[in-house]
């Protein structure tokens, strides 16, 4: 799809329920703004990490256009579409082998490859904050990027959303996956 042009976009959604983006930044706010003029029912913006309430409030690097995609859907919802958010945590795709761009997902991320995400199994380095700023343990949410899959697909189904699915496989200190990871790799 050319997401630049934005005739093309509507055309391409007329009659289109549901709408699970997986593009960021203008792209994805030319999708939203086309799925509501077209009166797309659901949104789902590229959205499958953390949970948004805990994002930094100030510039996040890792942003990509997020905040101002879900402004925008917070200002379309008059529009009738709904929107969610699936919070799913860290993909533990990211720590295997390739990491997740050998399932073809993250390249936008610039975190895709085996080892560019918190630590290199394989070369058995890791770059990983075991605490935050007043000294507690920091802790992650994992889940599989097939579950997250399956989850969304039962989502599909539900009469209505909450403005957040939340969800993960597991939930483990920093410390306690790089453990987890020296004994995996012996």
């Amino acid at each position: 799809m050319d997401y630049s042009n934005f005739n093309d976009i509507r055309y391409k959604l007329v009659g289109v329920d549901t709408v699970i983006s997986t593009v960021s930044g203008q792209a994805q706010l030319s999708l939203i703004d086309a799925a509501a003029q077209v009166h797309v029912r659901r949104f789902v913006p590229s959205e499958f990490e953390g949970t948004p309430a805990a994002r930094p409030s100030q510039a996040d690097i890792f942003d990509r256009g997020k905040n101002n995609a879900l402004g925008r859907l917070y200002q379309l919802q008059n529009t009738g579409m709904e929107y969610t958010v699936f919070a799913c945590g860290i993909f533990y795709e990211r720590f295997a082998p390739g990491g997740m761009a050998t399932l073809q997902l993250g390249h936008g991320t610039n975190i895709a490859g085996e080892g560019d995400y918190l630590m290199d199994v394989r070369r058995r380095t890791a770059q990983i904050p075991y605490r935050d700023a007043p000294g507690e343990a920091v802790y992650i949410c994992m889940t599989s990027a097939e579950d997250v899959a399956r989850f969304v697909v039962a989502a599909l189904d539900l009469p209505e959303w909450p403005r957040e699915f939340r969800m993960f496989g597991e939930r483990m200190t920093a410390e306690d996956i790089v453990k987890t990871a020296e004994i995996m790799s012996g």
